[in-house]
């Protein structure tokens, strides 16, 4: 009972050393410290080490700080770089998106005179419309966010071996 009750306020004199001590707690840990040489002598411990960590300080190699700025220069200019990728990739789909739009209207307005002009059924001159140009477009503007997940996953592999 006596090792719980010594568990309980060191436990309490760490709590009042962060402020975080309830002001009951602070007053049984104050009558419990005039009883108890064991925990004074704890919170003199705990409070002579937390004033020689508050004055501890230390100085950084200034070879390591120039390594770590290089690697974040470096990590900048390499997403920068990859930017544009990104850019021309969306501007791709937005094109093939447009473009498939505009060959389904080409296939559905322009197929019976394309097959006048070229004497085929209308069924064909539509299909061809579509094999031509509105499946490469759609492919395109599907295969964009393919391309922009493995970029993304790229740059992401990239930046964890730097």
């Amino acid at each position: 009972m006596q090792t719980d009750l010594h568990d309980a306020m060191r436990h309490i004199i760490d709590s009042s050393l962060v402020g975080e001590a309830s002001a009951q707690e602070q007053q049984e840990l104050r009558k419990h410290l005039l009883e108890c040489a064991a925990c004074q002598t704890y919170a003199s411990d705990s409070r002579r080490a937390i004033v020689g960590l508050n004055g501890f300080s230390f100085a950084a190699d200034p070879g390591l700080q120039a390594k770590v700025h290089a690697a974040l220069d470096l990590r900048i200019q390499q997403l920068q770089a990859a930017q544009p990728n990104r850019q021309r990739i969306v501007q791709v789909s937005i094109a093939a998106i447009l473009l498939t739009i505009v060959g389904s209207f080409a296939a559905l307005h322009l197929g019976d005179p394309l097959a006048t002009l070229l004497h085929l059924p209308v069924a064909q001159a539509q299909a061809g419309l579509f094999t031509f140009w509105i499946a490469p477009s759609w492919c395109l503007a599907l295969l964009v966010p393919v391309l922009l997940l493995v970029s993304a996953r790229s740059a992401n592999r990239k930046g964890q071996i730097i």
